[in-house]
């Protein structure tokens, strides 16, 4: 009986292993090919939100604020950790609020709606701190918003502007201090764009006013005069929304992409802003119109950078029931070339939704979307703010293996059956006495034990540890074998996970660092390293010495004194 019932969970994994989604692994349409994405389906959120935040901080997803069924605000956010959502009150809702990122990695939330159904504008602020995921206060704003955008200096200092059904300005706030008025603005904005464009410089500049009209090509400066631009007039510059960031959309210093539309045809495009200079990315094809079934692709306002691996993605909806993302390859633009341009498409596993605020790149290039607000089926994109979703999501760009057809995994299902009614066999039938004497042979086990030789000498001989992306699936590349059976070998024979056997690389190696350049910042040792950040590297420092790197280096010195 034991062995059937082990036999039972053999196929129920082989089931639940295979890849979600269905149809093809490229379509072609007019010209154009689609390549389908593998879909994962995370544990719900605890809350359905619309209108909401949502970063990745640290590798760690978390979404705040926006508003629920019914459109009445949420005053929560949560973070994904261990395999869950972990719910955290907030101090104000920010419903259409604003969230900027900020150089420390903390993120100030501000203003938002005054009541239930988007009506009115507030003015509280406050910063979440992802290491002890806790809000503090950070003061009142110099006016009440809805709708406004901030813009994070290097240095700590945010600059905000935008609002909705009320008047607009410019304002700002450093660390310490409290928000005030730094200028009037030419013409009233909603959503604003607020890019840097030089060392002490920023840009205002957005295409609908607070009352939803439409602007011309007028740009604000923060400091000294406006100034016009033309294509502005020729192009709908889509509104800012999301979480920003002093790099959100940055591919470069100063430099920035956008998603437009042309006035005269509708026709979608990428922007580029350098400096005070538009114009459209020059690019090898356009973004299409129609995608799979010949459905209508609405293309989402947000665009996301993904700076390590030099593209850029915009997320779309098409009105069918599925999810399309646009992937710019744009590095050969910035040597006078033209951008590249990768088309992905993926089934919604369940009701309709759309989220354009509502997602982000994970540190090892996967998508998360997490709830948004529902449209009608089978028409053109309608917003939908009293139903909302918790549905999360996680998307792969890497195109999905043309081999992997039903036949496919019904192969590799079976096969993962006969290995499990094997292993079920060996634990349950068969008695330790005999399993020690006909064990694997002695050329698996030495198969096995060069395998784990090899990827160590991979690792340690080409320093992948100081890559920040690095994946178990490049490892596996490099040694021309699976991800699960590295996997398998680095679970079971290194006894440790692959990310922290990673970071065991990355802190010794931040060891010799700090100790034959005593003069190297934390944020340069974590940077060489291979960490994300010096948040990530300080934590991983104490997690695995007990010790804070200035601590070590004290001890260092004490020993050698000594």
């Amino acid at each position: 009986m034991r062995l059937w019932k082990a036999i039972v969970i053999s196929l129920l994994v082989a089931a639940c292993s295979s890849e979600k989604g269905s149809g093809p692994a490229t379509v072609e349409v007019d010209g154009v090919v689609f390549h389908r994405m593998s879909v994962e389906r995370l544990p719900d959120l605890n809350h359905k939100r619309g209108a909401h935040f949502m970063v990745c901080l640290n590798g760690e997803p978390t979404v705040f604020g926006g508003h629920t069924d019914g459109f009445v605000m949420e005053q929560t956010a949560e973070y994904y950790k261990d395999g869950r959502w972990v719910e955290i009150p907030m101090l104000y809702p920010h419903d259409f609020g604003f969230a900027v990122k900020l150089p420390d990695g903390k993120v100030m939330l501000g203003g938002g709606a005054a009541e239930n159904f988007g009506i009115g504008q507030s003015w509280g602020v406050e910063i979440y701190d992802q290491e002890t995921h806790s809000f503090n206060p950070a003061g009142i704003l110099d006016r009440k918003r809805t709708n406004a955008t901030a813009m994070a200096f290097g240095d700590g200092r945010v600059v905000v502007s935008g609002n909705w059904h009320a008047d607009d300005n410019i304002e700002d706030y450093l660390p310490g201090r409290i928000f005030s008025p730094v200028k009037p603005v030419t013409v009233q904005r909603n959503l604003p764009y607020i890019f840097q464009s030089d060392s002490s410089q920023a840009i205002i500049f957005s295409s609908m006013g607070v009352l939803g009209d439409t602007l011309g090509g007028t740009v604000d400066r923060l400091t000294g005069e406006p100034f016009e631009v033309p294509l502005m007039e020729e192009w709908t510059l889509n509104c800012c929304t999301g979480i920003t960031s002093f790099n959100n959309f940055s591919i470069g210093d100063y430099t920035y992409l956008i998603h437009g539309k042309r006035k005269a045809d509708g026709q979608d495009a990428i922007i580029k802003v350098a400096g005070e200079h538009f114009s459209p990315l020059d690019m090898e094809q356009e973004l299409p119109v129609l995608g799979i079934d010949g459905e209508s692709i609405s293309w989402g306002h947000k665009i996301r950078v993904n700076r390590k691996g030099r593209t850029a993605l915009l997320m779309g909806f098409g009105n069918k029931n599925h999810y399309y993302f646009a992937q710019i390859n744009y590095d050969a633009t910035l040597d006078g070339g033209k951008a590249s341009l990768e088309l992905f498409y993926a089934e919604d596993q369940a009701e309709p939704f759309m989220g354009d605020e509502s997602w982000d790149i994970m540190p090892d290039g996967r998508i998360i979307l997490a709830g948004g607000i529902s449209f009608e089926e089978n028409t053109v994109l309608i917003s939908n703010n009293f139903k909302t979703n918790s549905i999360v999501y996680v998307f792969n760009t890497q195109p999905v293996e043309s081999g992997s057809s039903p036949l496919w995994w019904f192969i590799s299902g079976f096969i993962v059956v006969v290995g499990g009614i094997v292993l079920a066999y060996r634990l349950l039938v068969r008695k330790p006495e005999e399993d020690e004497a006909s064990d694997v042979s002695e050329s698996a086990k030495k198969t096995r034990l060069e395998l784990q030789e090899e990827i160590s000498r991979l690792i340690e001989e080409k320093e992948l540890f100081r890559k920040k992306d690095i994946r178990i699936s490049d490892i596996a590349s490099e040694l021309a074998t699976n991800r699960t059976y590295i996997s398998l070998i680095v679970n079971s024979s290194l006894g440790t996970s692959f990310s922290d056997l990673i970071n065991s690389y990355r802190i010794e190696y931040a060891k010799k660092l700090m100790t034959e350049h005593p003069e190297m910042s934390h944020t340069e040792v974590a940077e060489e390293s291979g960490f994300s950040s010096r948040t990530s590297f300080l934590r991983t420092f104490k997690a695995k010495t007990g010790q804070s790197p200035t601590e070590w280096k004290q001890s260092l010195r004490q020993d050698s004194q000594s």
